[in-house]
């Protein structure tokens, strides 16, 4: 079928431009089936649903591949979770993701946990070595510079979306 075809190119695409941010092909397959399809799925669907478009196997469309695609998604806010281990999980996309800001926010948080670690680093060294005080303040302060870009392009995103 046709627009089971261009499915499969949409999903492909985001699939690759997570490859390119370092993460696994599946997590952009995942995003992007929620995206299409927008409903409530449990693990197992999403596996049988990226199956029928994914049929090779030399594609990870297993359950245990959904399952670690769901958590690292989950963990960057791009779906949301529901039910329980008892009446099982249900997955859909969260109201505000999208790919480009799901990898923003995770830039941010990268970044955030860097600046902690430099800061920390600083305190530790407490100006025994000055070319290491110099290079971590250096550090620290492209991060930040970094961090204001990102929080503007947020802004400047959200009140596109409010328009």
């Amino acid at each position: 079928m046709i627009f089971d075809e261009l499915r499969k190119d949409f999903l492909t695409i985001i699939g690759k431009t997570y490859d390119q941010y370092g993460y696994p092909e599946y997590c952009g397959w995942v995003e992007g089936l929620l995206h299409l399809e927008k409903r409530e799925w449990s693990q197992k669907t999403i596996s049988e649903r990226l199956r029928e478009l994914f049929p090779a196997a030399k594609y990870p469309t297993s359950v245990p591949s959904i399952s670690r695609a769901l958590k690292i998604l989950e963990e960057y806010g791009v779906v949301e979770k529901t039910g329980s281990r008892k009446v099982g999980y249900k997955y859909c996309i969260a109201n505000s993701s999208n790919l480009v800001s799901s990898m923003v926010n995770q830039l941010m948080t990268v970044n955030n946990d860097f600046i902690s670690k430099m800061e920390i680093l600083a305190v530790k060294n407490k100006k025994k070595d000055s070319d290491l005080n110099r290079a971590t303040r250096n550090q620290i302060s492209m991060a930040r510079l970094w961090n204001r870009a990102l929080i503007q392009l947020f802004e400047s995103v959200a009140s596109e979306q409010g328009d």
